[in-house]
């Protein structure tokens, strides 16, 4: 396991660089680098021996604040000193992590132009140790169908879907999601739509409305409808049918499950209904009938309107 151990000016310059987070104050981002200036003067008699610590603290500054081409904040200002003398814009901290005349000239313009070279290189090795470190960003031109997360057989079909279409993995990806897009959207359509007034014979019979979301809940409400008349105008019991999941289910034609869940929503109704005409499960038993021969929900409910 690699450890990186962090010297004690990379900690000098990684607190700098923390406590310049959201200043834009010139005064206040000068005080703090001289600050950091003055703890490395105290630090090395010599000024020679001052040059390695201060490149580390600037080091810590530009890679937490990069140069830009233009000024992107209150905090830069305009340099093209050093580093092949570029027009850029720096963080105003590193007008100021620099040493004095008289230190320079103590330690001489030869070991100056070497500080100088060295501080360019370890730049330049710094960013491209970012650029490496730095993963590469995925987009739907580079990204492989690995990255899509599809279980085993999915992956499979797609991958074989792909070879026969003969088009590129990004593109049956745009195509993949026009496709859901247009589903999705033509199925917000249907259930926005109000079938009230669309014909009872059209609803059980029509493939336009095979799939739509909201036919059996419309389908059931009519049955629900028809059902009740038909009782109230019934002279003999026996002539009755208990409304029941089974009843709805073989009038409308819809799932079991489906109705299920919308006579919950109804479920005092029909219970005050059966109630009323002393109806029970046994009542829907009539041998070599069928509640659809006697009870014909189209003719009896022609359409959506005027009903409870």
């Amino acid at each position: 396991m690699l450890v990186l151990i962090m010297s004690k000016w990379e900690q000098v310059g990684q607190e700098l660089v923390e406590k310049l987070q959201g200043v834009k104050d010139e005064s206040k981002i000068q005080k703090l680098a001289v600050a950091v200036v003055d703890q490395i003067r105290e630090h090395y008699s010599e000024p020679n021996s001052r040059k390695t610590p201060l490149s580390k603290v600037r080091k810590a500054v530009l890679a937490a604040f990069p140069d830009t081409e233009t000024q992107e904040h209150p905090w830069q200002y305009f340099t093209n000193k050093g580093k092949g003398s570029i027009d850029r814009y720096q963080h105003l901290a590193l007008k100021y992590l620099t040493l004095s005349t008289e230190e320079w000239d103590a330690v001489g313009n030869e070991a100056r132009q070497q500080w100088k070279a060295q501080q360019q290189t370890e730049q330049q090795q710094s960013e491209q140790q970012t650029e490496i470190l730095q993963p590469a960003q995925t987009t739907l031109n580079n990204m492989n169908i690995s990255q899509l997360q599809l279980d085993a057989e999915t992956q499979q079909m797609v991958e074989s879907a792909i070879a026969r279409s003969g088009i590129s993995l990004a593109d049956f990806v745009r195509r993949a999601c026009q496709v859901y897009a247009k589903t999705v959207t033509g199925k917000l359509g249907q259930y926005e739509s109000d079938l009230t007034a669309v014909p009872t014979e059209e609803l059980l019979t029509s493939a336009t409305y095979k799939t739509h979301p909201g036919r059996a809940e419309e389908l059931t409400r009519r049955a629900i409808y028809a059902l009740e008349t038909h009782n109230n105008n019934c002279t003999e019991k026996s002539q009755k049918w208990m409304i029941t999941q089974t009843a709805i289910q073989s009038l409308t034609g819809s799932k079991p499950a489906t109705i299920k869940a919308i006579l919950e929503r109804y479920q005092t109704r029909l219970d005050d209904h059966n109630n009323k005409h002393e109806l029970n499960p046994y009542d829907n038993r009539k041998p070599g009938r069928k509640i659809d021969d006697e009870i014909d929900l189209a003719a009896l409910v022609p359409n959506g309107l005027d009903i409870l």
